[in-house]
């Protein structure tokens, strides 16, 4: 189904490495309880997918026929 977007296998793996990424990076900031930290965490990898995802196929379907 995503194919039908412009999304590609390769876009597949970058998108988990910056969810992975991300919730990394937030897990390690945030000041709070471990617990709370990972489910912070957790939810950011997820937001920050979902706009890789968005952006990703805005990009593919109307880029310019010049690139």
């Amino acid at each position: 189904m995503m194919a039908r977007f412009g999304f590609e296998r390769r876009d597949g793996r970058n998108l988990l490495v910056v969810a992975a990424i991300m919730t990394a990076v937030m897990t390690i900031v945030i000041d709070a309880p471990i617990v709370a930290r990972l489910i912070a965490g957790m939810i950011m990898g997820l937001v920050s997918a979902l706009v890789f995802v968005i952006t990703t196929v805005l990009i593919r379907r109307y880029k310019p026929d010049h690139w």
